[in-house]
């Protein structure tokens, strides 16, 4: 027998799980429903290993259903496993149809582990001579590992896998493969709930096995082991190590038919492969397995994806043709014909013309720009690339140094001076006849603002178009190539170290740059013709071209615009913070009788759980959990808890704004420019990053002293903050027409107090502020669906007094009661909540069988038509006096936006006028039933403002 021969055999479920888990954020599924996340991880890595390691003999192993032999030895192997999701059950199915559909052989016995079908697979394949590979991400399988038998450990990534041999296991755990299991008797396996050795972890136990080899070894030498407390868990816990070592311990020799020879792999007919991909829609893997049939029939080694000669080397079938994979879409047949590609470096003048001659004939473009930093105040262009339709895109390299001495830059003689190609493209780009076409626009504008280049009448954003169409998916360039092109782009990455040498774009070979972004041009172009259409199938054009087009460039003019922050102030707030957090940590040292790192998780739980005795919660790996939550619930039950609390609320303030803001501000500007996320959040809520602007606290009085470091630009302006007053109270209103609560508005009442009075049946003038704080809870948790259990934890009532309000709140207000259970039912029907303008959320768990994963999508099917609402309103605002501002030519400026929050940097001279104007435009951007009424304040700071 062969030496080079080689076995591989898969763990399927642990493939399974790993992958089910690692889409818990986004699980993916069909257009259908179906869902898809365990069976594309387990695809993912199959066909990752068959194309990498062209396996000769390949199978598979699955878990019975059957207890093993192990439960029978311990009752409580595996019993605090739960139960496969119910979303799991499909797909194991479908896995199994996949691998039958590979004619792989698949290994299964009742009363047996997949674990040892492995492990028996594996030994005889070695004593045949064979060269085996194991594919799992269990560690329990390190113990097989010997010269002829390896690991295969799937990675983070599903394209991304690890091989563990003898030196590597030696290099990561310190001990010797056949160890693991020693090393598994002594500190245990949570998942497998196999006890080990109570109180010894990884760090105790390495030692132990490095010292003496074995668990048997361990225990003759007791005496040995110099520290006591070590010694005195080993004797306490002998019976449950050697139980432990034994239910580690992979059998060898399970009872089956192992005929290693009948697992010979060929991949030939592919026809049922294909058509169970095709129902599971991941026509991107038909591919694949094309391009893996064509390369084994051929000796010359082509390259997976990428450029070759400036043409792009796609998975294609004979007519040149592929399927792309649409949401909730019919397929469309996109054709890439290689022969017809044609990216053009463009490095002199006369071209550079010739070329704008082309753009300003036609009626769009795509552009993209290429850059040596991300800082818009910094960043150096290296070139732009532009495209007009499919196959063709041309880049125009650029040289921004033209008048410098430094030998590199002055060798940049065969690109086009920065200076020249403004003058040459500024007219193009400042053109509002042209459409202009980007993925992330907001990045572009602001390099080419970066050159006194207005970029004018942008048409259409990919990125922002696939966040609209469903934000859960990912809206890179990336992610967008696979999903609708099915094409992996070449990645910056593979020219260049980009994080740590961003200025070798200048450095690399300017063909490669030309290639790389042509690439970009030409992919987003192709993108857009298919987006745009997904735009007007599911009726999304108001949403893009009327919201979230028009946005990017205002958000691009408040980015650069930045916001002004007194360093003096922070500093000093900084001091008052740092004194109190010392008499804070001082008196809890006095109660806990002790001093501690009050930052320290494990310290912490050693105070208040081993020393104070207090409830403990959650567990978590190192020990009881001391979050937030778990720390909340502990109210009242000992003084500390107060007191820790405050301190961290304080230690966040300190940390996070009060010591940190000061570092963000830009040295060039003197500003602090944080940058706005259009594509984040599921509802169409704004996010903010580098720094995050839109959490500073406004509740606590601490909170609001940050706010008091942001003060206008100069003397000569104010701040200017322009606020929706109780804006998704008054949306839910309008949508639910609730007779009561319009009534409310309309007549311009205190909302939580006419609430009160009614809830409470007292006159409003008798409502105390008690009753108006728990009538506010209500109406504001109605907006999340909460119930008594919620209710109780936020009043801290009872709950039964909690359902009370409840039920008296919805008998008095039975329009929110129906407005509620319409919207569950419409999403259920639908798939999807929306909001009044048709903004989608998709629930693909709307009607689970899992009443936690249900109920959490029902609180979102209720709140999305109002939060997302209340997000649609806000920015029709921002652009309508963004668009009034420009038009006035004013010296006021937008900054920020905060939730449901204007900010502007206001000339005195304009401040009157402009009031009247921004009340207006936020008041009257999306009319209702019910009042929208928008709060202005002015002040020398943002808290004055108010």
């Amino acid at each position: 027998m062969s030496a080079k021969k080689r076995f591989y055999i898969i763990d399927a479920m642990a493939l399974a799980y790993k992958a089910y888990f690692a889409f818990m954020r986004r699980p993916l599924s069909t257009s259908k429903g179906e869902p898809t996340s365990a069976v594309y991880g387990f695809l993912s890595q199959l066909i990752r290993i068959i194309e990498t390691h062209k396996p000769e003999y390949l199978a598979v192993a699955f878990d019975s259903k059957e207890k093993t032999f192990r439960h029978d030895r311990y009752e409580g192997y595996k019993s605090s496993r739960q139960a496969m999701p119910e979303d799991m059950i499909p797909q194991i199915q479908r896995i199994k149809e996949v691998i039958d559909a590979f004619k792989i052989p698949t290994f299964i016995l009742p009363g047996y582990e997949a674990d040892d079908l492995i492990g028996t697979a594996v030994k005889k394949a070695e004593a045949l001579g064979f060269e085996a590979f194991a594919i799992t991400p269990d560690k329990d399988f390190v113990q097989l590992i010997s010269e002829k038998i390896k690991i295969i450990r799937p990675g983070k990534s599903t394209d991304e896998i690890i091989t563990l041999d003898e030196e590597k296991v030696k290099e990561e755990y310190g001990f010797s493969p056949k160890q693991m299991i020693d090393y598994l008797a002594i500190v245990g396996d949570k998942s497998d709930d196999i006890p080990g050795v109570k109180g010894i972890g990884e760090k105790g136990a390495t030692p132990l096995i490095q010292e003496f080899g074995s668990l048997e070894n361990i225990y003759e030498n007791i005496d040995k082991i110099s520290k006591e407390a070590i010694k005195k868990k080993l004797i306490e816990s002998k019976d449950e190590a050697f139980l432990s070592k034994e239910l580690a311990t992979i059998h060898l020799e399970a009872p089956f038919d192992c005929d290693i020879e009948s697992t010979k792999f060929q991949l030939d007919d592919i026809s049922e492969i294909k058509r169970i991909l095709t129902e599971l829609e991941f026509r991107n893997f038909i591919s694949k397995i094309e391009k893996i049939i064509e390369n084994s029939s051929d000796s010359e080694n082509k390259s997976e994806t990428g450029l070759s000669e400036s043409k792009i080397e796609i998975a294609k079938d004979d007519n040149e043709k592929f399927e792309i994979e649409n949401l909730n879409s019919e397929n469309e047949i996109f054709s890439f014909d290689e022969s017809k590609i044609n990216y053009k470096l463009i490095q002199d003048e006369k071209s550079a013309k010739e070329l704008v001659e082309k753009l300003i004939q036609t009626s769009l473009f795509v552009f993209d720009t290429e850059t040596d930093s991300l800082d818009c105040f910094t960043l150096n262009l290296a070139g732009v690339s532009f495209s007009l339709k499919p196959n063709e895109a041309y880049f125009v390299a650029i040289n921004p140094f033209p008048q410098s001495d430094d030998l590199f830059k002055t060798e940049l003689n065969d690109r086009i001076p920065i200076e020249k190609f403004v003058e040459i493209f500024k007219p193009v780009f400042e053109n509002p006849e042209i459409k202009k076409i980007c993925q992330n626009a907001k990045f572009d504008i602001a390099a080419l603002t970066s050159l006194n280049i207005e970029v004018k009448n942008l048409h259409f954003d990919t990125m922002v178009a696939s966040y609209v169409i469903d934000p859960d998916q990912k809206h890179g360039m990336d992610e967008l190539a696979q999903k609708y092109l099915n094409y992996r782009p070449i990645p910056l990455s593979d020219l260049y170290n980009v994080k740590k040498n961003p200025e070798q774009i200048f450095q690399i070979d300017l063909k490669k740059l030309s290639d790389y972004s042509c690439e970009d041009a030409d992919i987003t172009f192709r993108l857009y013709e298919i987006l745009k259409k997904e735009i007007e199938k599911f009726e999304l054009s108001k949403i893009c071209y009327d919201i979230e087009f028009p946005l990017v460039e205002v958000l691009a003019d408040m980015e650069r615009e930045g916001v002004n922050v007194d360093k003096n102030i922070l500093k000093s707030l900084s001091n008052d913070l740092q004194i109190l957090l010392d008499n804070y940590s001082q008196k809890i040292f006095e109660i806990s009788g002790e001093p501690f790192n009050i930052n320290s998780p494990l310290q912490m739980q050693k105070i208040l759980f081993d020393k104070l005795n207090l409830s403990t919660g959650k567990k978590t790996k190192t020990g009881f959990s001391t979050d937030a939550k778990t720390l909340e619930s502990l109210r009242g039950e000992h003084e500390i808890i107060n007191l820790i609390l405050d301190y961290r609320t304080v230690a966040k303030l300190k940390s996070t704004y009060a010591d940190s803001l000061p570092n963000l501000i830009n040295p060039k500007t003197g500003r602090i420019h944080t940058s706005f996320n259009q594509a984040s959040t599921a509802t169409g809520r704004l996010s903010s990053t580098n720094p995050n602007l839109q959490n500073i606290p406004i509740r606590t009085e601490l909170g609001k002293e940050i706010r008091k470091a942001f003060i206008p630009r100069d003397k000569n302006h104010l701040i200017l903050s322009a606020d929706y007053s109780q804006i998704e109270l008054r949306i839910m209103s309008a949508i639910c027409k609730d007779e009561g609560l319009c009534s409310a508005f309309q007549k311009g009442e205190d909302i939580h107090r006419s609430t009160a009075a009614m809830v409470f049946r007292v006159a409003p003038e008798k409502v105390t502020a008690d009753m108006r704080r728990k009538a506010k809870e209500v109406n504001f948790g109605v907006l999340y669906g909460i119930g008594p259990f919620g209710l109780k934890n936020r009043l801290g009532i009872t709950q039964t007094y909690a359902k009370e309000i409840i039920d008296t709140y919805f008998e008095l207000f039975k329009g929110v009661k129906n407005f509620m259970d319409d919207s569950i039912e419409k999403a259920r029907k639908k798939g999807y909540a929306e909001t009044l303008l048709g903004r989608r959320r998709y629930l693909k768990n709307i009607n689970s069988k899992n009443k936690v994963i249900r109920q959490f999508e029902e609180r979102v099917a209720i709140n999305m038509p109002i939060q997302g609402t209340a997000a649609d309103m806000i920015k029709i605002a921002m652009i309508r006096i963004n668009e009034e501002l420009k038009k006035r030519k004013t010296k006021t400026k937008m900054i920020l936006q905060v939730h449901d929050e204007l900010l502007f940097d206001a000339h005195k001279s304009e401040v009157d006028e402009l009031k009247i104007v921004i009340k207006d435009l936020m008041e009257n951007a999306l009319p209702m039933d019910v009042p929208i009424i928008a709060e202005l304040g002015t002040g020398e700071n943002w808290l004055d403002a108010h």
